[in-house]
């Protein structure tokens, strides 16, 4: 099962972890500009920066893909980016969904567990203390959430990506019929920004996720 996240988390896999601290991520060396050339240099004595920035380009982006991944347990959902939906420590879920469209490299750690880097444009749905007794779908959640009590809600996100988007994001809302529509418009007018001809030029690769289970 993959675990969709929004970079590094104290709650991932060990392994995972290793793999985000080393010469991919490099955190250090993004702040070149403030640092004394002293400390560049040493950075550039500890990293190939070259080889690291060439990394984190776009063109090292070898995937492009449109994915729906489903979540049934609690662990699951507070582990990725959907617990970014909960306004307290109170509320829980046992479902949930995110719909992404990314461009993406995949990485093995030192245990072979297969992680995604790269820039991803997402829905994200997550249904607080009820269970749900129809698909794990964005149009069937919107229908049960429009003619019961069921408290479904709804955000986009995009993950690597520091170009302008303006207005376009919507705020985090509870789900219904009518919203549905406003956030799946929203999703195609940024995906067709992220991944055009210019949005290239603000890829900034970050983890998306990673195999859950035992590597």
């Amino acid at each position: 099962m993959f675990i969709a996240v929004d970079g590094w988390s104290k709650e991932m896999p060990n392994d995972v972890r290793e793999l985000e601290a080393s010469s991919w991520s490099a955190p250090a060396v993004t702040n070149l500009g403030i640092l004394e050339s002293a400390e560049i240099d040493k950075l550039t004595e500890d990293h190939d920066i070259t080889e690291w920035q060439e990394r984190r380009s776009a063109s090292a982006l070898d995937r492009w893909d449109v994915q729906s991944h489903q979540y049934k347990t609690r662990v699951d959902i507070e582990g990725s980016v959907l617990a970014r939906l909960f306004s307290g420590s109170a509320e829980v879920s046992d479902f949930g969904l995110v719909q992404e469209a990314k461009r993406f490299c995949i990485l093995s750690t030192s245990k072979n567990r297969r992680v995604e880097y790269g820039t991803a444009v997402r829905l994200s749905v997550v249904i607080i203390g009820k269970k749900l007794d129809v698909a794990l779908t964005l149009p069937n959640i919107a229908a049960t959430a429009q003619i019961s009590n069921l408290q479904a809600r709804i955000s986009l996100s995009v993950d690597g990506y520091v170009g302008p988007l303006g207005n376009l994001l919507p705020a985090p809302a509870n789900l219904n019929v009518e919203n549905l529509e406003v956030y799946t418009s929203a999703f195609k007018s940024i995906q067709e920004i992220v991944f055009g001809p210019e949005g290239s030029t603000f890829i900034a690769p970050t983890l998306l996720g990673y195999d859950a289970g035992e590597a």
